[in-house]
């Protein structure tokens, strides 16, 4: 149980900007070495906040993140509710109108997005501990995929880094409290799925560790592989494609699956915030969720992301205060 718990905080966190390596070049990679002072803090975050959060959501049996926030803030729980609603709405969106970009890149077909939402929805369908279980067996491919790929373009490479500049670690908190506030949402709904706080603490401190690892060695290869990796739109893509046309088809189907990870975690918190307001069924709720992020999908995946992840970052900071202080 501690590593599904921590293999689904893991998969709602990488999404299609971690394993693209774009999201670790802007938060941290930019700053040079002292990145890693940003990475090390957005780890202790992650690790403690994460099991400290999951803790509390086993330990009050939440089945949905609406009831963590009426504890978190129960004047602004109504809007806040709403906003979160909505932003994960439009994570869910964002992954799939990603897939549609990486299908075609990859295999020049159209409907990826259509594809992605069906695959999506299958598990859903089923239930959490499905969802659960799925992300159990795909995060371990996905994470050694990437550390492979890291692993040998450090061993190759040479290590250059220059000082860099000091905001490494506002940036670090910054990407903490965005991470942690997709998140929060699945925390909330594991309340009803694990079988102890402790283990779900455990898990999280476990997920939190493992993202700060694979951050760290992927920064690593960054600064070891050529310089235009670190302005290349998909760094990881380009280090993997110099390696072998063979290892480049297989990182391109991780980016896939981070994408698909993600929004299965961010359509499961959905449904299960909406289960019984909108629809009375299980399987009615798990349909129109992600009838209607494929829907805001078809706005396009750049445009998406540009309003929605600063947007989100600024509510996860507040969140991850709010919750710390319960």
């Amino acid at each position: 149980m501690v590593w599904k718990i921590a293999s689904l905080y893991i998969a709602s966190v990488i999404g299609a900007g971690f394993a693209s390596g774009q999201e670790l070049v802007q938060f941290f990679a930019r700053f040079g070495y002292p990145a890693y002072l940003g990475v090390g803090l957005a780890t202790a975050l992650l690790s403690v906040c994460g099991g400290q959060t999951l803790y509390k959501c086993v330990n009050w049996r939440l089945s949905s993140y609406n009831q963590m926030i009426c504890l978190l803030d129960r004047r602004l729980a109504p809007y806040l509710d709403l906003l979160y609603t909505a932003f994960l709405l439009l994570g869910t969106a964002i992954m799939i109108a990603g897939t549609e970009v990486v299908i075609f890149e990859a295999a020049a077909l159209s409907g990826g997005m259509h594809l992605t939402a069906l695959l999506v929805l299958i598990p859903l369908l089923a239930g959490p501990q499905s969802v659960l279980n799925l992300n159990g067996y795909l995060v371990p491919l996905m994470v050694s995929l990437m550390g492979y790929v890291a692993v040998v373009t450090i061993a190759n490479g040479r290590f250059v880094s220059a000082p860099g500049i000091g905001e490494a670690v506002p940036f670090g908190i910054l990407y903490a409290g965005y991470n942690y506030g997709f998140a929060l949402a699945v925390f909330a709904g594991i309340g009803e799925i694990a079988r102890t706080p402790s283990a779900a603490k455990s898990g999280g401190l476990l997920g939190g560790l493992i993202l700060g690892a694979l951050i760290a060695l992927v920064i690593t290869a960054l600064f070891t592989g050529p310089p235009e990796a670190l302005y290349a739109p998909i760094p990881m893509l380009l280090l993997a494609r110099r390696i072998g046309p063979a290892v480049e088809r297989l990182y391109t189907l991780v980016i896939w699956l981070a994408m698909y990870t993600t929004a299965l975690a961010h359509g499961l918190a959905v449904a299960q915030r909406l289960n019984g307001v909108v629809c009375s069924r299980w399987w009615q709720t798990a349909g129109l969720s992600l009838a209607a992020a494929l829907f805001i999908a078809k706005v396009g995946f750049v445009p998406l992301i540009r309003f929605t992840y600063p947007a989100f970052g600024v509510i996860g900071l507040f969140l991850l205060y709010r919750a710390m202080r319960l």
